[in-house]
């Protein structure tokens, strides 16, 4: 980070707005800064929203004595700060006494109690546990002399492929987990009974998708559920934040974008309400630049939330049972109950975009291209502008080998926009599960030309080697090694890569890591 010495002494001098006598009266110093209303507002800049890479909301203890946050380089190391406020004054910026500088350390959350801290680290687990495959979910005791010593989670819930996570004041872990099936990042529910967390269960679509699913907030009273999400519902379609709320009794509503207050034609993330309720931290890519990398910290007066649960989509609920049973059917990459599952879920829901695409792109997957082409041919009126309808219609149509008129579709949506690169990802991906690997090659390299990051690469490795495309999966997963994508063990556990492991290539690969 580039903090300069003024802004460190601001800081360090920021005198508390009140003192309590207890925490559930506590007034929180946000840094010393006046509160947003109801547009939101860049958070602390220059000392928690810099031009690195802010890879979480600021995480405030209940009794609003620390707050931590993330970190990345432009190595796309992470490091885990904090800050102290004791005296009336905030400290500068250091590492947690708990933090591990040889290993990732991402995503603090704090307990509603403020008792215990959960994150998420790449380190080397302690003696009887089983070892990491990754990032796995580990809780660190405060105390009042500091920090206690950090436990992993038992790996019944979190084994390495796990990242972003929330946890109610009755203890239930949310979170969510790269492991299994073409669903991407998923968002699963762990209680905990008996002081053990329980199996955890993947939440019903359509709070799960095909795509992507992370950086869940719960609140306290599990009441709602904010995530974010790469969605065609979303603005542009990228990834937005979406809310989704919780009936007692009733179970969750589909969830409804958080609208233009929240997001923007950039990418919105790692959502999470104040301790005290009053304000909602979010991360935005709206401000990046050639010297801001990444992500910033913004601000809204938490009122928000209430305007959201008053429309009239935000009270549909979701059938569970059918819900349930068609994130399990993607999980399990099969198409063709899943497929069965989305057209019944259409006579239910029949103007829900993403579950009109993902029908449509089931139907691809057995190249049953003349019905996902009547499909999309029924779509109301308002989708006609959605680029995710457009580059669903064009996919439909390189099945159907109309390749001149799937161009003349993309022209206009790939034009220069701050989504260019997503939907080159978007279209190479799909195509290369259709085995137009010509066009889907074109598609990546234009991708990586806008800029080039290691997980693309290492996707796409995966899936050539699935298809059998060894020396094109070496290609890749090469390139993804030289781009910092290096940890030996997310290579060696992915089942994906099975097939390579006898290749005398295999052996160059594992050497070039840590």
């Amino acid at each position: 980070m580039r903090l300069t010495v003024q802004t460190i002494s601001i800081v360090i001098t920021l005198v508390a707005l009140c003192h309590c006598s207890s925490d559930k009266d506590v007034t929180i110093n946000y840094l010393g800064l006046d509160p947003p209303g109801l547009t939101a507002e860049l958070f602390s800049p220059g000392l928690i929203s810099t031009d690195s890479m802010e890879h979480s909301a600021p995480s405030f203890s209940p009794d609003g004595k620390i707050v931590l946050w993330t970190v990345l380089n432009r190595t796309y190391r992470a490091s885990m700060m904090e800050m102290t406020f004791e005296n009336g004054r905030w400290s500068s910026p250091h590492r947690a006494a708990f933090a591990d500088s040889t290993a990732d350390d991402y995503y603090p959350s704090f307990s509603p109690d403020g008792k215990k801290l959960y994150f998420s680290s790449r380190r080397k687990v302690p003696a009887g546990y089983s070892e990491n495959r990754s990032l796995r979910i580990w809780e660190v005791d405060r105390t009042e002399h500091g920090w206690g010593v950090p436990v992993p989670f038992d790996s019944l819930v979190s084994d390495g492929e796990e990242y972003a996570h929330s946890i109610t004041s009755e203890g239930t872990l949310f979170f969510s987990s790269s492991q299994g099936g073409s669903t991407s990042w998923n968002l699963l529910r762990s209680a905990k009974v008996n002081g053990v967390y329980t199996r955890p269960e993947l939440l019903p679509y359509s709070i799960n998708s095909v795509g992507y699913e992370d950086g869940p907030y719960v609140a306290p009273d599990e009441s709602f559920l904010i995530f974010d999400s790469q969605r065609p519902e979303g603005l542009d379609g990228g990834i937005d934040l979406y809310i989704s709320f919780n009936k007692e009794g009733e179970g969750w509503t589909i969830p409804v974008t958080m609208g233009p207050k929240i997001n923007s034609n950039a990418a919105e993330r790692f959502a999470r309400l104040s301790p005290d309720g009053k304000y909602l931290f979010f991360g935005s890519g709206r401000n990046m630049s050639e010297t801001n990398i990444g992500f910033d910290i913004f601000w809204i007066d938490a009122a928000v939330i209430e305007e959201l649960r008053k429309e009239a989509t935000a009270q549909t609920k979701i059938d569970q049972p059918l819900g349930q049973d068609i994130i399990a059917s993607l999980r399990n990459d099969d198409a063709e109950s899943a497929s069965s599952k989305f057209k019944l879920w259409l006579t239910l829901h029949p103007n829900s975009l993403d579950a009109t695409i993902v029908y449509s792109s089931l139907l691809r997957k057995q190249k049953n291209y003349p019905e996902a082409a009547r499909i999309l041919a029924v779509n109301p009126v308002q989708w006609a502008e959605s680029s995710a309808v457009m580059m669903e219609k064009a996919l439909v149509k390189f099945g159907l080998n109309n390749d001149d008129e799937a161009l003349r579709l993309l022209a206009p949506i790939l034009a220069e926009g701050d989504q260019l690169r997503e939907r080159y990802i978007y279209l190479s991906r799909a195509l290369l599960d259709m085995e137009r690997f010509d066009i889907s090659d074109e598609y990546f390299e234009k991708a990586m030309t806008l800029h080039a990051s290691p997980a693309p690469y290492y996707t796409r490795g995966c899936v050539y080697a699935k298809l059998g495309e060894k020396d094109k999966a070496f290609i890749a997963l090469n390139k993804a090694v030289d781009l910092g994508m290096s940890v030996r063990k997310e290579y060696e556990d992915n089942r994906d890569l099975a097939s390579l492991k006898n290749d005398a290539r295999w052996k160059s690969l594992m050497e070039k890591m840590l």
